[in-house]
């Protein structure tokens, strides 16, 4: 009988054995928590990144595509516009606001004609959805494209006074209005924290090729580039270079802060777009004798 109740008590547990458990699980359960917070971090930062990559990397293809097939004509019409930055709310300095061309796209509506009237825009809003309201302002690209039929009918024309194509803006035709183009049906690519269109020529007083559009040669655009119509550059362009910066949400919501943006570990804006953003270049020749 007394050697059945001593093992009964050898089976139970003593209280510091629970409690030394308790503290071994609490660790655990902390350790677990921790590290599926990493993760969870890193998850997030890339979901973020990618996502802003990938809408790059769409805007930058449409980009080259336009560029690559724009018609270019020297029959007095304006064939393409290079809008240098206006007043767009944004503390950035020389970015490309429009682009306007004609294009054989790919993905134009069907219907007669294969020449379809493109016009890209830059808008300054709020980069995300933010419950306190605040989320920083930065650019977002968007990218309208007409039929070839409405083209020909409305936005080509020919050299008469009242021509809709001697100059590509708003105030001959609606189509190249900001508004008209920044419809959330053609939004293209958010999070944008530079975007730059460079248009290169051959420089008749010295023969170097030089960027028509960045007369100080700063990189930031201050005139437009204009290809026949009202207004033409006298260069005729060559290649173009298209630069496009892209920022995750998680570097956006650090700009948000007030420099030196304590308690981030980032003091200067280049740190956080060379941690947080994705720089993409492409150069693409344009006709150099245009037709």
């Amino acid at each position: 009988m007394s050697v059945l109740r001593k093992n009964k008590r050898r089976s139970a547990f003593t209280l510091i054995e629970i409690m030394v458990a308790t503290v071994v699980m609490v660790v655990l359960v902390g350790l677990v928590i921790q590290i599926t917070s990493d993760v969870l971090n890193v998850w997030n930062r890339s979901s973020g990144k990618l996502t802003a990559n990938a809408q790059a990397r769409i805007a930058m293809d449409l980009l080259t595509q336009d560029l690559e097939t724009a018609v270019l004509r020297n029959n007095g019409q304006q064939w393409l516009r290079v809008e240098a930055e206006g007043d767009v709310g944004s503390p950035t300095a020389g970015q490309t606001v429009a682009l306007h061309l004609f294009s054989p796209a790919m993905d134009r509506p069907d219907g007669p004609g294969d020449i379809s009237a493109i016009a890209y825009r830059l808008a300054y809003a709020p980069a995300y959805e933010s419950e306190s309201g605040n989320a920083p302002d930065t650019f977002a690209i968007y990218r309208s494209i007409e039929s070839p039929q409405f083209t020909f009918d409305n936005l080509m024309g020919s050299g008469d006074t009242g021509s809709p194509q001697l100059e590509l803006t708003d105030s001959l035709h609606p189509f190249w209005a900001e508004a008209a183009v920044t419809q959330p049906a053609n939004f293209l690519a958010g999070n944008i924290t530079d975007f730059k269109i460079y248009v290169y020529g051959i420089d008749p007083a010295t023969d170097d090729i030089v960027a028509i559009n960045d007369q100080d040669g700063d990189r930031k655009l201050t005139v437009p580039y204009i290809f026949g119509g009202n207004g033409a550059s006298t260069i005729k362009p060559l290649y173009a270079e298209i630069v496009l910066t892209v920022l995750s949400d998680e570097g956006l919501r650090i700009l948000e802060l007030d420099e030196p943006f304590a308690g981030t570990g980032y003091s200067d804006v280049k740190d956080i777009v060379r941690e947080f953003g994705e720089v993409f270049t492409r150069r693409v020749n344009l006709a150099a004798r245009p037709l």
